[in-house]
C-alpha cells in the first residue's frame, strides 16, 4: 500500500517533540470543527491464527482466575496482558480518562499478537475510557477476537475478594466506589457471563468460542517445536527421563 501523501501548506504546521518534527493537522477554512478531515489507516495486527480474548468486569468478578485457567488449559503461547500489572504496578497510575496505561496496554497487546502470541486482556476497562482502544484493537486484529463481560453483583465481588491476595490492599469501600453495574461496551459485541457460571463452565465457553484448543491440536507439531526452543534446562530437569511430557502447568 502506498504511503499517504504528506500534507503541506497552511493546513500543516511543524511541531517539535523531543527534538523530532511532527505535523500538526488543522481543518481547512470552512470545515466545521470536529469534522473528519483525514483518512484513518487500519493498522492490521496479528495473523489469521492468533486469538484475542478480552475479559472485562468489576474488581472481584474473577477475571484473573479465568485468565489463569485459560493459560493452564492451553500452555505456552498466550500473552496475559493485565491492566492491574501495567497500570497499578508498572506505571503506578490512577485510573483516569486518557491515562498512559491505555496506550501501553494497546502496544503490548499488538506487539504480542504480531509475534505470534494469542493475547488475553484482563481488566475493569471502564467503557467510557477504554472502549476506543479495545474497539480499534479488535477491529485491527486479523484473527479471532472475542470479548467477555463477567457480570457479578457487588455482593458477589465482596465475597470473592476475601479469598484474593489483594484482600489486604483494599476493602469493600474501595470496591463499592469502583463498581459499575453492567458497564458494557456500546459498539463492541460482548458475551455476558452470569455470576452463576462456574469457573469450569466459563473456561469451557471461552475455549469453545475462540477454538483455542482446536487450533493447538491442529498445529501441535509447530507448537511443540516452538516450545522445545523455549524450554530451559530447569524444565528438562523437572521433566526428567521417564516422567512423560510436560503438563500444561509446566508449559
Amino acid at each position: 500500500m502506498a504511503a499517504p501523501e504528506r500534507p503541506s501548506g497552511p493546513d500543516c504546521q511543524a511541531d517539535q517533540v523531543h527534538g523530532i518534527s511532527r505535523p500538526i493537522y488543522r481543518p481547512r477554512a470552512g470545515v466545521p470543527s470536529g469534522a473528519n478531515t483525514s483518512t484513518i489507516t487500519r493498522m492490521v495486527v496479528g495473523s489469521d491464527h492468533t486469538r484475542l480474548i478480552v475479559l472485562r468486569g468489576n474488581s472481584g468478578s474473577g477475571k484473573s482466575t479465568v485468565a489463569t485457567a485459560l493459560r493452564e488449559a492451553y500452555g505456552r503461547g498466550i500473552a496475559w496482558v493485565s491492566q492491574d500489572l501495567i497500570r497499578r504496578v508498572i506505571l503506578r497510575e490512577k485510573d483516569r480518562a486518557g491515562g498512559v496505561n491505555i496506550g501501553l496496554i494497546d502496544q503490548v497487546a499488538r506487539y504480542s499478537l504480531n509475534n505470534g502470541y494469542h493475547v488475553i486482556l484482563d481488566g475493569i476497562f471502564y467503557a467510557d475510557r477504554y472502549e476506543p482502544m479495545l474497539a480499534a484493537l479488535g477491529r485491527d486484529h486479523r484473527g479471532v477476537s472475542r470479548f467477555y463481560y463477567l457480570d457479578v453483583s457487588i455482593e458477589g465481588t465482596f465475597c470473592r475478594h476475601l479469598m484474593r491476595p489483594q484482600a489486604a490492599e483494599f476493602g469493600a469501600d474501595d470496591m463499592r466506589s469502583w463498581y459499575r453495574a453492567r458497564d458494557l461496551l456500546a459498539g463492541v459485541r460482548e458475551h455476558v457471563i452470569p455470576e452463576t457460571s462456574t469457573l469450569e463452565d466459563t473456561t469451557s465457553l471461552i475455549l469453545a468460542g475462540t477454538q483455542l484448543l482446536a487450533y493447538r491440536a491442529a498445529n501441535d507439531g509447530e507448537v511443540s517445536t516452538a516450545l522445545d526452543a523455549l524450554r530451559t534446562p530447569a524444565d528438562e530437569k523437572a521433566q526428567g527421563p521417564g516422567n512423560g511430557p510436560a503438563t500444561a502447568l509446566q508449559r
